[in-house]
């Protein structure tokens, strides 16, 4: 590697922090092929540090640290600002040299778009939210619903959060979805009881944890918003919302403005409340082995009313009692 060789004669002093325990020892940088060799003062090597693994951690009194420890227990401090801007400088360019596969895939979808333009302008609109809505990676999609939660914040209420309460909603959604991904949220919003959000987001509303004695009534509007997504992807509803040009524009930068999810934020609020099919209801519900009458009864389904709840003997409390009331008491801070 070029950068490499630039700097192959370089060398410099450090201070070595084998483990988080260990006392800081005094080295001699010097880069080899493909590592960052730590010797003692007689050159003796002691170990060797990938240059591909190394990571900028902050700054000492004494200079910048350095690790290849996801921890950072093992830290290197270099003061020297030449050996400091080598290790940048080759890191950048291994950084540079790696594949990037997500930015191939948003290429492809341009292409691919673009093919379709020639196809037919009538039928491109419902191809291209559908299509975009299917694409999005996950990771970009939690940090949309990260930042349409702070848009829809502005309007309501915080997201409450407390530790026993947080814990007790992660149980909650283990009860019901089987997993505890932390998208549940409770938050006070006027009279709205529920919504949901890209990224798998489900908000409900902080009254629900008052209106009833038990946890059955807020996992029933959990169900309820968790119907709606299996339903229709909510990528699917900020797409339709936002149009097809910006869509375009998201295939091409992976990005949504401010502005965009502001309003999406706003609109959701203001919209109706979620409606999905009672068949897709009730087979969340028995899946979860939860009972919805209080559900059916609270959120008017009597459509929900006339079918068979699960009978009470054969379904377990869903959190217990210190859990819903540290539930009860997360808007309480």
């Amino acid at each position: 590697m070029t950068a490499i060789k630039e700097f192959e004669r370089l060398e410099a002093l450090g201070l070595w922090r084998e483990t988080s325990d260990a006392q800081r020892r005094e080295v001699v940088i010097s880069f080899g092929d493909t590592t960052l060799v730590l010797s003692d003062i007689n050159n003796r090597p002691l170990t060797h540090w990938s240059l591909a693994a190394i990571e900028n951690i902050g700054t000492a009194d004494s200079g910048t640290i350095f690790t290849v420890d996801e921890l950072g227990a093992e830290t290197l401090e270099i003061e020297d600002p030449t050996m400091i801007m080598a290790i940048g400088k080759i890191r950048a360019a291994i950084d540079a040299s790696r594949p990037h596969p997500g930015r191939l895939r948003w290429y492809i979808s341009a292409i691919t778009l673009l093919l379709f333009v020639g196809f037919s302008l009538f039928w491109l609109p419902d191809a291209l939210t559908k299509y975009a809505a299917s694409i999005v990676p996950q990771p970009r999609a939690e940090q949309i619903g990260d930042a349409l939660i702070k848009a829809v914040q502005k309007t309501t209420g915080s997201v409450c959060s407390s530790p026993s309460g947080t814990r007790a909603l992660q149980r909650l959604e283990k009860r019901v979805f089987g997993t505890s991904a932390n998208r549940l949220r409770i938050i006070e919003m006027g009279s709205r009881p529920s919504f949901h959000l890209p990224g798998g987001n489900i908000l409900l509303n902080q009254n629900l944890t008052v209106q009833s004695s038990e946890a059955n009534l807020l996992a029933g509007y959990a169900i309820m918003e968790r119907a709606s997504q299996q339903e229709e992807t909510p990528f699917l509803e900020l797409f339709n919302f936002i149009g097809m040009r910006k869509t375009f524009g998201f295939l091409g930068t992976g990005s949504i403005s401010n502005t965009d999810l502001n309003a999406f934020a706003d609109w959701q609020l203001s919209g109706p409340t979620s409606d999905p099919s009672p068949e897709l209801m009730m087979n969340i519900f028995k899946s979860a082995n939860v009972p919805f009458t209080d559900f059916a009864t609270h959120s008017k389904r009597p459509d929900m009313l006339k079918m068979q709840d699960i009978p009470e003997d054969s379904t377990t409390p869903i959190l217990s009692d210190n859990d819903w009331i540290s539930l009860q008491e997360i808007c309480a801070d």
